[in-house]
């Protein structure tokens, strides 16, 4: 008979619960910097040098004394004799800027000694080996100082952290070609379900498509930082899936199913975690995916995806992606989100998360939103023909027509 899911958990509480059972350790590994991004940096980054290494010019133009400059003017100008050209890379000691000297520059290049400024080469008219100068500079101006950018034992980087190109970037300004980070998470992708079928092969009777388990796996590998071993679907087979799952956890950190979970006598895969682990969260306070669970086999964790592609993809955004970033101490990356009036009125179950397809255009100069379907976990075109969502918390009974409301981009 039917095992019916009982008391739900919202989904703040789910997250919470996930973060305090489960324990993931990852091994560190030293890798190529250009390898490095969308890994986790498992170390602390410090600077190892000054950037800059030394005054430099940040324009074109002429090194020269500031004190030198004082009162120039297009009826005033300063005349200062030119000593030579120093180019990025240059030897500045090759030239001593003495009173009224100046030493032609290009942007990156160190200035000279006895320089303090640089003049722009558009506030300057060049005479043979003169330079005459309209305008003041002050001290420092148009220089860039020395570990202006970051000096020498600074924290840069902390992690853990994920990788960025900008990150790769600061981490090669040092010198420094590898760097330690976590090795992938890896999480096993197992589909369940006798009526799906893999594309490329034929269908039979009522057969469905496998296009859950390409969505869901593809999403997991979006976050960077994992390696996803698909498994491929299992008919429901008891002994079949169980096997399937328990290969699954040797091989992996994290394991995810599709399918399986709700509350039928013909959800196994709910069966099989109930036989083998225990439950950290059955069932969340989510629509779509009320069924979206957790488990917990020999200390990994199993979480529990809806067959249905928009119920399967819910769960990875409001659970299973918060969850894996709490668990491994990330910060979850920002989701692009705009401001937009809703053009209807749209309904909530108190007590539930919502997670509503729309779509956002702009309209007499404002962006405005309309739900694509209200319903219809298993509606993929709705997330294909969207370009946002809106999340209605668990206390609220829904946004009026015209409300100014959170879109998140898709």
């Amino acid at each position: 008979m039917p095992k019916l899911l009982g008391s739900l958990t919202s989904i703040p509480e789910a997250v919470e619960k996930a973060s305090k059972m489960i324990s993931i350790s990852l091994g560190v590994r030293r890798v190529e910097i250009v390898d490095a991004q969308d890994l986790i940096l498992a170390r602390d980054f410090h600077a190892v040098i000054d950037q800059p290494r030394f005054d430099r010019s940040s324009v074109d133009g002429y090194a020269v004394r500031s004190i030198d400059l004082v009162g120039a003017s297009i009826n005033n100008p300063v005349v200062l004799r030119v000593k030579g050209l120093i180019k990025p890379g240059d030897d500045p000691s090759k030239y001593v800027v003495g009173p009224g000297e100046a030493v032609e520059i290009h942007t990156g290049a160190p200035l000279p000694p006895g320089s303090d400024a640089v003049v722009m080469y558009e506030d300057t008219r060049r005479i043979n080996d003169e330079v005459e100068v309209y305008r003041p500079v002050p001290r420092y101006g148009n220089v860039s100082r020395r570990a202006e950018d970051f000096h020498r034992g600074e924290l840069l980087l902390k992690a853990p952290r994920i990788l960025k190109p900008w990150d790769i970037g600061i981490i090669a300004a040092n010198g420094v070609g590898e760097v330690e980070v976590y090795e992938p998470l890896r999480i096993g992708l197992i589909i369940t379900g006798s009526e799906v079928y893999e594309p490329g092969h034929p269908l039979r009777g009522s057969g469905l498509y496998n296009s859950t388990g390409y969505l869901v796996w593809k999403t997991l590998e979006s976050m960077g930082f994992t390696r996803v071993h698909y498994y491929g679907v299992f008919h429901d087979d008891t002994d079949l899936l169980k096997e399937a799952l328990t290969r699954a956890l040797q091989d992996n950190h994290v394991v995810v199913t599709t399918g399986g979970t709700s509350v039928s006598d013909g959800d196994l895969v709910r069966d099989i975690v109930e036989d083998l682990g225990e439950w950290i969260v059955r069932g969340v306070a989510m629509r779509p995916g009320r069924p979206t669970s957790i488990g917990l086999i020999n200390g990994k964790p199993v979480f529990l995806l809806s067959g249905y592609p928009v119920a399967a993809w819910t769960g990875l955004e409001a659970l299973v992606k918060p969850a894996i970033y709490r668990v491994l101490g990330l910060e979850e990356p920002a989701k692009p989100m705009v401001k937009a009036v809703l053009k209807v009125k749209l309904p909530n179950v108190v007590g539930y998360r919502s997670y509503i397809r729309v779509r956002v255009w702009e309209e007499d100069g404002k962006l405005v939103a309309e739900p694509y379907m209200l319903k219809g976990s298993g509606i993929l075109s709705s997330l294909v023909k969207s370009n946002g969502y809106i999340v209605i918390p668990e206390n609220t009974e829904g946004f009026m027509e015209g409300e100014l409301v959170d879109v998140y981009l898709l």
